[in-house]
């Protein structure tokens, strides 16, 4: 899986201090649970300093990582796919490990074109569902004398199931390419589900919200789902999106593609109840044991 990744007024430094209150967990504690006693959030400044540079250096930063021709090729075929059904909105599930989310997503929006994607198809063949489900690969061109693997597997659909499609791509790169094809006024809603992405404040950068490519989740629209059982990871993607929205382009409002986020951002992830449909195999294994899963929903603000 790809995993990415004081505010200038008076009430924007009492909301900082807010969303980065530290959290720890007294009771119900699993094998699996991450609290800020095991992993303690980064300070408040130091955040401030990623985000702010990662807004503002976004165009240095892209005009040095050309984007892959497997992924172009890939973003073709859902370009295509999204074309043949233009009275749909899209869903994207980024990182959609073994396709569960992306599956169950399709069957609760049958009206949506439900696009999941990740770098590696391997992850779908390890469970026997997704390698009977998946039923239709689509290739590269550009190996045509390799056998067939994973490496040349673009995209995957399936018959049962006419909205969904599964994409082998770079989840940054295929980003940028469905905001230069105008997605932004497509998309509906955006799940980053995978809960705990680089766990270790070493590996900050790492993660979705001080990786230099967090400006562009913003860019892309839709309402953003981030779902997690590390509530202090939810709680720092809320910060940055109220860095992104007060810090930095504060300036110029036709261009703050954070602050339509800011009021939910303020609102900060909530703990799903255990009658919640576990999207991931994570989520499922987290509920099975009695492990607590937290939602960050980024809602658009169209006023």
């Amino acid at each position: 899986r790809l995993s990415s990744t004081d505010c200038g007024s008076e009430s924007s430094g009492d909301v900082s201090s807010t969303i980065m209150e530290p959290n720890l967990v007294t009771g119900n504690r699993t094998r699996y649970t991450i609290d800020d006693s095991t992993c303690p959030p980064v300070e408040y400044d130091v955040l401030k300093k990623i985000v702010s540079k990662h807004c503002t250096s976004l165009s240095a930063y892209l005009s040095n990582r050309p984007i892959a021709e497997h992924t172009r090729e890939a973003f073709h075929i859902a370009k295509e796919f999204v074309e043949s059904r233009p009275q749909s909105k899209i869903i994207l599930d980024s990182g959609c490990g073994t396709g569960r989310s992306t599956l169950l997503l399709s069957e609760m929006n049958p009206d949506h074109v439900v696009i999941g994607i990740d770098r590696s198809l391997a992850r779908l063949n390890r469970n026997a569902v997704y390698r009977t489900t998946f039923q239709e690969r689509i290739e590269s061109d550009c190996n045509n004398d390799a056998a067939l693997s994973d490496e040349n597997v673009l995209a995957i659909t399936t018959p049962d199931r006419p909205n969904l499609l599964i994409i082998r791509a770079e989840l940054s790169n295929f980003w940028r390419c469905a905001i230069d094809s105008g997605w932004s006024a497509l998309i509906h809603k955006h799940y980053l589900l995978y809960p705990n992405p680089y766990p270790k404040n070493s590996r900050l950068k790492s993660r979705w919200h001080a990786h230099p490519s967090f400006p562009l989740i913003l860019q892309l629209g839709g309402d953003v789902v981030v779902r997690s059982n590390w509530e202090g990871y939810l709680n720092q993607f809320a910060s940055a999106v109220l860095i992104a929205s007060d810090e930095v382009w504060s300036s110029d409002d036709d261009k703050n593609v954070a602050r339509k986020y800011s009021a939910s951002a303020l609102n900060g992830p909530k703990k799903l109840e255990c009658n919640e449909i576990p999207l991931t195999n994570f989520e499922k294994k987290y509920f099975d044991c009695g492990e607590r899963v937290y939602e960050l929903i980024l809602q658009q603000d169209e006023h």
